[in-house]
């Protein structure tokens, strides 16, 4: 290859290389250009809610029988967001959560294995906060529908407690835990009526650090400490709620 030729596809390389890094990409996502689907200055009010409750008399599951126990669990987690701009908002949200378990009595027979439970008592309650970053992406050009991606760094602390009856005496261990966070939780929302919202929102990023205090019988001590990482969908994280626009 003469010369002359190296340095004409010398010149063509850096050409379509200057024509490339020229060329932009229109992916649908100018938010210039896009509907508004919460104005700059409003304020959001929104969050979910769980209650369930049981009561089992000689109830059986499998390999465990007679079982007698009662209980519930309560979750509360409201969030509040100003709008910094159109379609991007900043906030907090707070949580409450308390489960209950009373176990009277529970068999379990596994071949010529048996084992028995009584007197199981747990309760858990935990308390938690977090910052709120919330970008929107309106779909459409009613402004009626957007998707968003929810990033959150908070945390939470709670205390749990287990007591059981073993050989006539009553034996307990007390926890106290801990929790930072940092998560991402895409979602998509739709306005049902001019202010009211329903949510939908899924985990799918989420780091934390915990770690817990432990004392058995008061008596004994103990701590763990912990750290998770994930980026995967969290069926568990879904949640479905509902907001309020002013």
């Amino acid at each position: 290859m003469g010369p002359r030729r190296i340095i004409a596809l010398s010149l063509a390389l850096v050409l379509g290389s200057l024509s490339a890094r020229a060329q932009h990409y229109d992916r649908g996502y100018d938010m210039s250009s896009s509907p508004v689907f919460a104005r700059k200055d409003c304020f959001m009010i929104g969050g979910n809610a769980r209650f369930s409750w049981h009561e089992m008399s000689d109830h059986e599951i499998l390999v465990i029988d007679g079982i007698n126990s009662s209980g519930y669990s309560i979750a509360v987690s409201p969030s509040f967001l100003y709008m910094i701009r159109d379609n991007i908002g900043v906030g907090a949200s707070f949580s409450y959560d308390r489960r209950l378990l009373d176990l009277k009595s529970a068999g379990l027979s596994v071949s010529e294995i048996s084992m028995s439970l009584e007197d199981y008592y747990r309760v858990s309650q935990s308390f938690g906060a977090a910052a709120i970053f919330r970008p929107y992406i309106p779909l459409g050009g009613s402004g009626r529908f957007s998707m968003f991606a929810e990033a959150r760094f908070g945390g939470s602390i709670g205390r749990i407690k287990n007591t059981a009856e073993v050989s006539a005496a009553v034996k307990g261990t007390y926890t106290e835990k801990f929790k930072l966070y940092v998560s991402v939780n895409p979602g998509f929302s739709i306005f049902i009526c001019n202010h009211l919202a329903m949510e939908l929102s899924l985990g799918i990023l989420g780091i934390s650090y915990n770690w817990n205090k432990q004392v058995h019988n008061q008596v004994a001590t103990g701590s763990s400490d912990s750290a998770n990482a994930s980026f995967m969908v969290n069926p568990a994280s879904i949640a479905v709620g509902f907001a309020y626009y002013l």
